[in-house]
C-alpha cells in the first residue's frame, strides 16, 4: 500500500524513523571534580604524559597533547609538555611512576610551579553496529613547592554514531581543564 495513501503509516514511521535517530544520538557522560583550587595563574605548569591504561598505543601522550593546548589557550603562564619516557606508547608495568618521576625532574628543569598527571581509562570505540566513541579521563594538579594535591577530576563519555574519538576526548578534558581553572 502506498504510504501516502495511508497517513496513519507514514506517521508512524516518521515517529519510528526520529526515535531511532534521536537513540543513535544518545551521549552519556559522568563528571567529577573538585572546587578549582587558587592557582598562580602566571606560574609555569608542566603536564606529563597521562598513564595510559586502555589497550590505545600513544593514548596517554594524546590526552598529554590535548590538556597542553587546552590550559594553554586560558590566561596562565607557560604550558610545557613533559617529554614522553622512551616506552610511553604501550601499557605502564609500574603504572606511570617512572614517567611520572621524570615529569617531576623535567618540571623542575623548567622551575614549574605545577604538574598535571593523571590517567586515560578509556579511548574507543565500542563494539557494535554504531561504533559509539568512548573516553575516561583522571587528572590532578600537584604544587611542585608544596607537594600537595591542589585539584582532581575525573569524567568520562560515550558519544554518538557519528563523533570522533578524538572530538570526545577534547570535549571531555576540556570540562576537566574548565573546572580546574574556575571556566
Amino acid at each position: 500500500m502506498n504510504r501516502l495513501a495511508n497517513p496513519t503509516g507514514l506517521v508512524r514511521s516518521v515517529i519510528v524513523s526520529m526515535a531511532l535517530a534521536l537513540l543513535a544520538a544518545c551521549a552519556t557522560s559522568s563528571f567529577h571534580a573538585g572546587p578549582a583550587p587558587a592557582v598562580e595563574r602566571s606560574a609555569s605548569w608542566v603536564v606529563a604524559p597521562l598513564v595510559n591504561n586502555t589497550a590505545t598505543p600513544y593514548a596517554g601522550q594524546r590526552a598529554a597533547q590535548l590538556v597542553t593546548a587546552l590550559l594553554a589557550q586560558r590566561d596562565v603562564g607557560q604550558v610545557v609538555a613533559a617529554p614522553a619516557t622512551s616506552d610511553a606508547g604501550g601499557l605502564p608495568i609500574d603504572n606511570g611512576a617512572t614517567a611520572e618521576d621524570a615529569a617531576r625532574t623535567f618540571a623542575s628543569q623548567q622551575n614549574a610551579r605545577y604538574l598535571i598527571r593523571g590517567s586515560v581509562d578509556e579511548w574507543s570505540y565500542k563494539i557494535g553496529l554504531d561504533g559509539q566513541p568512548a573516553v575516561g579521563f583522571t587528572l590532578s594538579v600537584v604544587d611542585l613547592t608544596s607537594g600537595k594535591v591542589l585539584w582532581a577530576g575525573a569524567a568520562s563519555a560515550s558519544g554518538g554514531s557519528r563523533e570522533g574519538v578524538a572530538v570526545l576526548a577534547q570535549e571531555t578534558l576540556n570540562r576537566l581543564v574548565e573546572s580546574l581553572m574556575g571556566k
